[in-house]
Parts: C-alpha cells; structure tokens; sequence
C-alpha cells in the first residue's frame, strides 16, 4: 500500500511538472505574438541556429572588359541616412576604406530617402521620388543629374553638395556599387512586391529590380552589393517592438529582406544580409543601435567589416579566370 502511495505522488509530480511547462509555454507564446518580451526571458545565440542569407557572385570577364582600371578600388555607396547621418571615418564607407587596401569610397546618402518611390510615375507632387533609388540610379546610368539638381534644394538643401559628389565620380572605373539602404520603406509600409509589374519602382522590389538593371546596362562591369537593413525596433500602438514580429503593411522587415535577396539571385548581383548576418537582435540591439533604429559606431563596424571581407576576398579579383 505504501508503495502504491509513492507511485501516486511521482506520478503526480510529473502531471504538475508538466502543467507548469504548458502554462509557462502558453505564457510565452502570447507575449510573443505581442511583439514583446516576457520577464526575465533571455535568448541566447545557441537558441537558433541561422545562417546569414548571402549570396556572392563572380564577375565575368565579358563584364569587366569595359572596365577603365585607374589601380584603385573605388567604391560607391547608394543609401539613405544610414550613410548621409555618418559621413566621418566613422560611417560605414569610412570604416570599409580604412579596411580594403588602396580604395577610395563615395559615401552617396540621401536623408530619410526610400529605396522605393511613392509613386510608379514621377509627379513634382512627389519630388522626394527623384532621390528614391531607382531616379538616383536612372540618373547615374544616363550621365544626365538635371532631376537631381533641380531637385535638391526644394527638398533637403543638403542633397546639392551629395548630387555634386555624385555627378563628380567616373563611373567608368567604379568596382563597387554598395546599395545600402536602411528601413525607411518598412517603417512606411511601403509596398514590397508589385505582383502586377516587377519592375514597378513604387514596391520596394520592384526599385531595386530596375535600378540593378540601369545600372548593369550602362555598367556592366560594376559589382553590385545589395546591403541589407540590420534588426531595428518599432513604435506601433504605444508600444516599442521587436521588427521580427511586427507587420507594418505588408510584412515584418524580414520579408523586405527576403524580397531583396530574390532580386539579387535573380540579377546575378551581391547580397550581403546584415538581418541575421551582423549580431543584432533583440537581445544585443543596445549594444549596437544608437537609437533603436540606426547602427552605432560598432554596429558599423560590424557593417564594414563584414563588406571588406567579401571585397578583400572575392571581389577584386577576376574570379572568371
């Protein structure tokens, strides 16, 4: 009888101990989907095993051919004020010169641009568009910076001296195109992909599908990098929350991520993802977010260095050969 005893209690020890996981599990699960943390909840990098989503690609000797090698690395980066905020040595154009030998870097950003237009045809209603990346990239492609300049005082007196820059590069002898935009579009809930028309610069795909386009077309022996965003937070209905679980539209900033990726597969170009590639997240964005937004300088860093790597390694070399 003692022992039928004994057995009731174990048994019934195991039942609580397994209600009590359920219940924390329930817990937690709600206070996920809330986009928010539960109490005393600590996530480490062992808890999920991800691997950055890069994809790099070679060039062609056809491609490089038209190439006017001046012995310098010359790198242009295409943004908004995730390079225009940090023009120093301290931004991520900075950073990356200081780390690939005999470069020199373009820091081209245009503040609290998107990467993606308002609209699908260009109004002076709109006149933001033209510093959206594809009218910036239209621009480059053709040589012809009258959209930009005419542009640039009526929406941000500070864009005339970045469109003077700009107009100043040889393009002819660029090696890198780094389109580094930050999260501008998802914030806005700007549309991702126009599945009526590709190309339609109005998505956020669809801007970076023609930009890539113009650009290989008058350039083709440009590498082109797609950068994408980091891990940021998000202010929505009072509350501060995580951008992997926020839908502002038309998805949470992950598949703004995945649709640039596609982009690039598909245009046989660069990705480098700084979403699960660079350690920022929900645990560590204090470390590296200077505002839950922006990057600091160490998150920039990590940035950089993650861009130098792949050049260092794979993209002043004709791997063709």
């Amino acid at each position: 009888m003692k022992k039928t005893k004994k057995d009731m209690a174990i048994h019934a020890t195991i039942i609580g101990v397994i209600v009590l996981i359920l219940i924390i599990s329930v817990y937690k699960l709600a206070k996920w989907n809330e986009g928010s943390e539960s109490a005393g909840e600590v996530i480490t990098d062992e808890d999920f095993d991800t691997e950055p989503e890069d994809y790099v690609t070679a060039m062609t000797s056809v491609q490089l051919a038209s190439k006017n090698d001046d012995g310098i690395c010359d790198i242009v980066f295409l943004g908004d004020d995730l390079l225009s905020n940090y023009t120093d040595k301290t931004g991520i154009p900075g950073i990356t010169e200081s780390l690939v030998a005999d470069s020199k870097t373009y820091n081209i950003g245009f503040e609290g641009m998107h990467m993606s237009a308002s609209s699908s045809v260009w109004s002076e209603e709109n006149a933001s568009d033209s510093f959206s990346l594809y009218w910036v990239a239209k621009s480059i492609a053709l040589q012809d910076f009258t959209l930009l300049n005419n542009y640039a005082e009526k929406v941000n007196p500070d864009f005339s001296e970045t469109v003077e820059e700009l107009e100043a590069i040889d393009f002819s002898t660029v090696d890198v195109l780094a389109i580094t935009y930050g999260v501008h579009d998802y914030l806005d809930g700007r549309l991702i992909t126009d599945v009526a028309d590709a190309n339609s610069i109005s998505a956020y795909s669809g801007s970076l599908k023609s930009s890539i386009e113009a650009i290989q077309e008058a350039y083709p022996h440009i590498r082109i990098v797609v950068m994408s965003p980091t891990f940021c937070l998000v202010d929505q209905d009072g509350k501060t929350v995580n951008c992997d679980v926020t839908n502002t539209g038309y998805g949470m900033l992950a598949d703004y991520m995945v649709a640039a990726k596609a982009i690039a597969v598909e245009l046989n170009v660069s990705y480098l993802d700084n979403y699960y590639g660079v350690k920022i997240n929900a645990q560590t964005y204090k470390d590296y977010l200077e505002d839950n937004i922006h990057p600091n300088e160490t998150g920039r860093k990590l940035i950089a260095e993650r861009l130098a790597e792949v050049i260092n390694k794979n993209l002043t070399v004709d791997l063709s050969e």
